[in-house]
């Protein structure tokens, strides 16, 4: 490690200490960022993350011990689900009437490793519900989140404009660092579909103009950067998300400069997408009397929910067994092995169907929240209609639930940052919590009652 990454590393760790929601910003910087392996040479080998998690799993405990942490939180429906939802898939683990008897295949993580990142997953998961409970801190969680985003969305155009994207790309299509969890085309490009939200939502927040239009202009950069990936399932999701924008819009003009933008961009710079569904076809045509089902001629992941819907109805209990998917995959397909390719298959398949529907519920919540009536008269941030943050998290869920549909991303933790948003959003909606500004009292007091807000009440202010 150079001294940067070292005084890097101390000022997350005291402030994980001192102030542990702050610690827990820096935790996602540090891992869902990958600065580990944007920066292998000043990282190198050190064990940051470890380190980081570790000082704010004092700070919380220290916290404890004064009683100023509220772990009612606890026993909301989100919390008791998410711990349903680690409970099983270890179960699934042990309990699966699917055995597997050979060695993981070359390439594929085994079992302990996956087991073993779900875990500190899902721990640190509740770490952050316990000490990100107040709308401020809400802001710095997506602040931290944006941030990450956009500083890939650079980078991807970084490399095409200076001449590196041999470095990274693969068949013409941008992938990630060696090593990280983004080393994947599709993976990266998760990434920029989420900035799109992040940017345009973040400037409807800015009462500065100049300000508010200047994130706005950053956007097209994150849709370069999808192109740059080739990946189709990034290019369907932004889609997706700019509709959202356009009918949830709290600019007109703007929504619709979004919308033309878009389609203007996908007109002049999709190339490499096009290229890869006339490639997909010769490769149908070519392939068409050697293969067992027009399915697999077109695109293997038609062929992988196939086998995973049978997994799941040959073992709806615990599934296949954690991380077994690819290893069953011959006994429910003639074709060569492919993993899951949709985050809830991968979910019900290898661990049964609870799990599954546990992780449709996270999405289906934030649904009935984005569909819920406010009052008319209610005033917002900035002196809004609406609330932003809402607006917000509503769309980077959806987002990144049709990227869901065509990858496997149970042990990513970019998505259980997202649900933490989306929990304490929930939370802060149906309880006034007090912004305690003193290091000490950055963690909320456990002995204050909690008072539902009223309708019609400022947001802002009542946080």
């Amino acid at each position: 490690m150079t001294i940067i990454a070292v005084l890097f590393t101390a000022f997350a760790c005291l402030l994980g200490v001192v102030a542990p929601w702050v610690g827990v910003l820096f935790y996602y910087l540090f891992s869902v960022g990958q600065m580990q392996t944007m920066w292998p040479q000043e990282f190198g080998e050190g064990r940051v993350g470890l380190s980081i998690t570790a000082a704010v799993l004092i700070g919380l405990i220290g916290a404890t011990g004064i009683k100023l942490v509220n772990y009612r939180v606890l026993l909301y429906p989100h919390s008791i689900l998410m711990a349903m939802l680690a409970l099983w898939v270890n179960l699934s683990a042990e309990y699966s009437d699917y055995l597997v008897r050979v060695e993981p295949l070359k390439g594929q993580l085994t079992q302990a490793v996956i087991l073993e990142t779900f875990n500190k997953t899902v721990v640190f998961y509740f770490v952050a519900i316990l000490l990100i409970d107040t709308r401020k801190k809400l802001e710095w969680l997506i602040y931290t989140l944006a941030f990450v985003c956009f500083c890939y969305s650079l980078w991807a155009n970084k490399v095409y404009f200076v001449g590196e994207f041999w470095l990274f790309g693969d068949n013409g299509r941008l992938g990630g660092m060696p090593r990280s969890v983004y080393l994947d085309e599709n993976y990266l490009a998760m990434v920029f579909v989420l900035t799109t939200p992040l940017l345009y939502y973040i400037g409807v927040a800015r009462q500065n103009v100049i300000i508010r239009y200047g994130f706005w202009g950053l956007i097209p950069l994150s849709w370069h950067a999808i192109f740059l990936t080739g990946s189709r399932g990034a290019l369907l999701a932004v889609g997706v998300v700019c509709i959202y924008i356009f009918f949830r819009s709290y600019n007109k003009k703007a929504s619709i400069g979004i919308i033309v933008g878009l389609v203007l961009a996908v007109i002049y710079q999709s190339g490499v997408l096009l290229n890869r569904v006339d490639d997909t076809i010769e490769v149908a045509n070519a392939v068409e009397s050697t293969v067992k089902s027009e399915e697999e001629a077109l695109d293997p992941r038609l062929v992988s929910w196939q086998a995973g819907f049978r997994m799941m109805q040959d073992y709806p209990l615990f599934g296949v067994g954690t991380s077994n998917f690819i290893m069953a995959f011959p006994d429910y397909s003639n074709t060569k092995r492919h993993v899951a390719h949709n985050t809830f298959l991968q979910f019900a398949a290898n661990n049964g169907v609870i799990t599954g529907l546990i992780f449709l519920w996270f999405f289906w919540m934030r649904f009935l929240a984005c569909v819920k009536k406010r009052p008319p008269d209610a005033v917002y941030h900035g002196g809004l209609h609406r609330d932003y943050i809402e607006d917000l998290l509503t769309c980077l869920y959806l987002g990144f639930f049709v990227i869901a549909i065509f990858l496997d991303l149970m042990i990513f933790e970019i998505m259980y940052m997202i649900l933490i948003c989306g929990f304490v959003k929930y939370r802060i909606d149906r309880v006034v919590v007090k912004d305690y500004r003193k290091p000490k009292d950055s963690i909320y007091r456990f002995g204050q009652k909690e008072q539902r807000p009223q309708d019609g009440t400022d947001v802002e202010a009542a946080t």
